[in-house]
């Protein structure tokens, strides 16, 4: 009921299992689309006779509806880095796959070791990972940022950088062009990966950042829009995630491939 959960589903090699999805996530051959995060047919779902449906740990309302419908559910929390990786072992083991989960986890948290210590040491730019906005207008407005506690506070963490967000209990707040400048970030990564910057192109995306030329990541040039898919998915291609975030706040690091 999520992509990041279709993903992992797909990644531990269980794609024949999967009967049902949601029209966001990647394709399964021969499933079936069941509505979306939050307009679920369940109509749908029943149908489709699932032995397992796999829900994020905010599906609150999806979770009671099944459990009255008598359908099994497994809800798994994917908010941090630690969460994916035991999400993975978790589905895997509730697949009959425990090994697989194992193996996929532990290899995906070698290459997460792999840029933490690439970047252990080095200066920790202040940055900003703005989560929603209106891309193309020509100046930027009011946006939304990761504070803590969320996935993008703990991809910087690895990555090596430093969040930037305002300390306040929500996660995602929404900040006015005054307290961006207050801010004044070292770096920021504009993500607008749900066809938005698709939509008006990411140079014009790019270009809204211009109108705050006093902000040192516009001045300096580090304002970096990202459109990846992978970016807004909290599954298995975390490393992706964490490795673009990276390679942008460390230029100076030798990367390879």
């Amino acid at each position: 009921m999520a992509p990041s959960l279709t993903e992992t589903l797909l990644a531990l090699g269980l794609g024949d299992r999967v009967v049902g999805i949601t029209r966001y996530c990647p394709e399964v051959a021969g499933a079936v689309v069941v509505g979306g995060y939050l307009d679920p047919s369940y109509e749908t779902i029943v149908s489709l006779s699932p032995d397992l449906v796999v829900l994020m740990q905010s599906h609150d309302e999806l979770h009671r509806r099944l459990g009255e419908l008598g359908l099994a559910t497994l809800r798994v929390d994917q908010h941090d880095i630690e969460g994916i990786l035991t999400s993975i072992e978790t589905i895997a083991g509730r697949c009959g796959v425990p090994s697989r989960g194992r193996e996929l986890a532990a290899s995906l948290r070698a290459e997460l070791d792999g840029v933490a210590g690439r970047v252990a040491g080095l200066e920790r730019p202040a940055t900003l990972v703005v989560v929603g906005r209106e891309p193309g207008g020509g100046r930027v407005g009011g946006i939304w940022v990761a504070a803590a506690d969320t996935f993008y506070d703990d991809v910087l963490r690895v990555a090596g950088g430093a969040n930037a967000a305002p300390v306040t209990p929500i996660r995602y707040p929404e900040l006015g062009r005054e307290g961006l400048l207050a801010i004044d970030p070292e770096v920021i990564f504009d993500v607008i990966a749900d066809g938005g910057a698709r939509a008006v192109g990411i140079e014009r995306a790019a270009a809204d950042w211009d109108d705050l030329r006093d902000l040192r990541a516009v001045a300096a040039g580090r304002v970096h829009v990202l459109e990846d898919d992978f970016v807004v998915i909290p599954g298995p291609r975390i490393v992706n995630t964490v490795r673009t975030f990276a390679e942008r706040l460390h230029p100076e690091v030798e990367w390879g491939r």
